[in-house]
């Protein structure tokens, strides 16, 4: 499985799945009402939804490095 290093240096299983949903929201708002010819016309997204989704992406990150930082400091760890 892909681990990158988070800010404490230490592998991060969960950075990469945040790097590729927030590249595929990004990607989905820049073509965003532009016809794919066969596929058709990509449904519109606003900023207000963009901003949401990149919202709620880096939500539940920064929720799980927070919980996970929480853990280290109540063992001593910090």
């Amino acid at each position: 499985m892909i681990a990158w290093p988070d800010t404490r240096g230490t592998p991060s299983r969960t950075l990469p799945f945040v790097a590729i949903s927030w590249l595929v929201v990004t990607v989905k708002f820049l073509i965003a009402g532009m016809t794919l010819g066969p596929l058709g016309e990509m449904p519109q997204m606003d900023a207000g939804v963009y901003g949401s989704a990149v919202a709620l992406i880096l939500a539940i990150w920064v929720g799980r490095e927070w919980k996970q930082k929480s853990m280290e400091a109540s063992r001593g760890n910090t």
